[in-house]
């Protein structure tokens, strides 16, 4: 009878406990992970709205850079034949990546296109209507999307008005298909079951990786009826379809879950993050399902009831079997050794993290490093060379003026590492007016031997002039620029470096050009971004951009064209100059 009672008391505490457990359980992992859920949601609608704006302002640029086409303003004047321009847009439309790009004329009328040549070619359609048109010819630079009028595909539109002298004559517009955002942007969406949709004030769903919502409208919008939105032939002759959608409040989040049908007759609830595309006027909506959460919770739970009934089941058999203080004093122990192995384990990992953190930085300073000290390296091995060669043949004091420029060369190098050293502090600048001609010959003992071997004439005169910045990483500019002129007439018979000087107020225009194969027009804008690089077997692409920062620390400039008669490429430095220097 007493056991009885013992064992009943016991069930009794062990099912409150268990009960108590599941509700806390319940509670706790429901907050954490719909709230874990809400803070992913909310960053990847803000990640992945960001990169739609920036995609969409790349495409905004392209109608501007063509409305100064002379081509496009020949037709418009009927001047030249559409044919002809008509090839040039389709030529431009695949380098570009968009869909179409076409010409109207004042009244609408599309007179080139670079689809031209399909079926569904724009050549002869009247846009007039489109508000991209209307207000181009407003003078106003616009963005708007709609279905084609052709094709019935969604699209984005971008347009700017072409100017003869003061007025208007017609439009340039550029179409983008939805499905290359929809792709790019299913593919940033960090989860694979994440969805989107972007949708305006009509409350219509324009762009949506769920095709059984594109087109179709949330709610009555606030702004406008059916027939006020038919009316702009936005979507051309669309019926209205409501998509069914209800918002219901939880406990857990500061705002509500979203319910969406997904297809007929099922509907799935998901959190949601918002975010604004403003060049369209639209919103952006990134949604994760809840069943993702709740299936979480379920595992909580169940691991819950195991470790609480495993916890028990543990409390019964220490104190069934624990017999004694020598016993107790065992299992302190074993405890107390168990939680140094895990405190020991704890520190390894955090030095392992910590190792790779130093590794990591290690290797993103490696390329800096490489460029830095590899030309005064591989100066000091050609002066090492020729030395030895000297003292063979008895030139004491050629060898000894050649020791001192490795001597000259080392230092730099111990300068450089100097000032690696400090990668974990911000960069401090050493600037002041600093002698132009110093820094040219300190660079020229770098990058001289290279020259001389390549048999390259370098044109330069003596100019006695202060420059504000730092002396050391402006050799570095000069290395590095004198350098690439230099690879840029490799096979090339007349080789030639030249240094001109200009003034312009305050500042020195100093332009280094060398007689080689120039610059590419496709890719001269992009020569000063990180790690692109036009030596496909070695280089990093580092130079000019790293050379560009430093002359911008300078509250400089540096910029890159090919010479005016078409042979070889010039750099041009733009720095500040200590006025009159040239008499003190």
């Amino acid at each position: 009878m007493f056991k009885s009672k013992k064992l009943y008391s016991f069930l009794t505490l062990f099912i409150s406990g268990l009960l108590l457990v599941i509700v806390l359980t319940a509670l706790g992992t429901h907050r954490y992970w719909f709230q874990s859920l809400d803070r992913q949601v909310s960053t990847e609608a803000i990640n992945v709205s960001q990169y739609f704006n920036k995609q969409l302002e790349r495409y905004q640029h392209i109608p501007d850079l063509l409305t100064s086409h002379y081509q496009i303003r020949q037709v418009l004047k009927q001047e030249t034949q559409t044919y002809a321009l008509s090839k040039i847009l389709l030529g431009i439309q695949k380098t570009s990546g968009a869909s179409d790009i076409y010409v109207l004329d004042a009244e609408g009328d599309v007179i080139a296109s670079s689809n031209y040549a399909s079926a569904k070619s724009y050549i002869g359609s009247n846009y007039a209507f489109r508000p991209y048109f209307y207000q181009a010819m407003k003078g106003n630079r616009w963005t708007d999307y709609a279905l084609g009028l052709r094709s019935g595909e969604r699209g984005i539109f971008f347009s700017a008005p072409i100017y003869a002298e003061d007025n208007i004559i017609g439009v340039i517009a550029v179409k983008v298909d939805i499905d290359k955002f929809e792709q790019d942007t299913e593919w940033l969406a960090g989860a694979n079951t994440a969805k989107f949709m972007v949708f305006g004030r009509d409350e219509v769903v324009f762009i949506s990786n769920q095709p059984y919502w594109r087109l179709k409208q949330l709610r009555e919008s606030d702004d406008y009826t059916w027939q006020e939105i038919k009316a702009t032939h936005r979507y051309l002759d669309l019926e209205q379809q409501t998509l069914p959608n209800t918002l219901t409040s939880t406990p857990y989040l500061d705002k509500q879950l979203w319910t969406l049908q997904v297809k007929p007759q099922h509907s799935e609830q998901y959190v949601y993050g918002r975010a604004k595309l403003p060049r369209l006027d639209l919103d952006f909506v990134m949604l994760l399902p809840v069943n993702e959460a709740r299936k979480k919770v379920q595992v909580s739970l169940l691991l819950s009831v195991v470790g609480y009934t495993i916890l028990v089941g543990a409390l019964v058999f220490i104190f069934r079997r624990v017999a004694g203080y020598r016993q107790l004093i065992f299992t302190r122990n074993a405890l107390e050794a168990e939680v140094t192995q895990r405190t020991k384990q704890l520190e390894d990992a955090h030095q392992a993290l910590v190792q790779s953190a130093k590794l990591a930085t290690i290797g993103q300073l490696s390329a800096s490093v490489n460029h830095e000290i590899n030309q005064p390296l591989s100066a000091m091995s050609t002066y090492l060379v020729s030395t030895r060669r000297m003292l063979d043949k008895g030139m004491l004091d050629e060898a000894k003026q050649n020791m001192s420029n490795i001597d000259s060369l080392i230092r730099r190098v111990h300068k450089t590492v100097a000032q690696l050293k400090q990668f974990s502090r911000p960069s401090e600048h050493q600037l002041g007016w600093c002698q132009w001609q110093t820094c040219l010959n300190n660079a020229l003992i770098v990058v001289g031997p290279k020259i001389n071997s390549s048999n390259v004439t370098l044109n330069v005169e003596p100019h006695n002039l202060l420059i504000w910045g730092d002396s050391l990483k402006l050799e570095q500019v000069l290395v590095n620029l004198l350098s690439n002129a230099v690879e840029a007439m490799k096979g090339l018979d007349n080789k030639q470096i030249s240094i001109r000087f200009e003034q312009d107020s305050e500042w020195e225009l100093i332009t280094i050009s060398d007689t080689g194969t120039g610059l590419d027009l496709q890719t001269i804008d992009s020569i000063f971004e990180p790690f692109f690089s036009t030596k496909s077997e070695n280089g990093l692409g580092l130079g000019l951009a790293i050379s560009r920062s430093i002359i911008q620390s300078f509250a400089g400039e540096l910029q890159a064209a090919n010479n005016n008669d078409g042979q070889g490429a010039k750099f041009t430095l733009r720095l500040k100059r200590k006025r009159h220097a040239e008499h003190k």
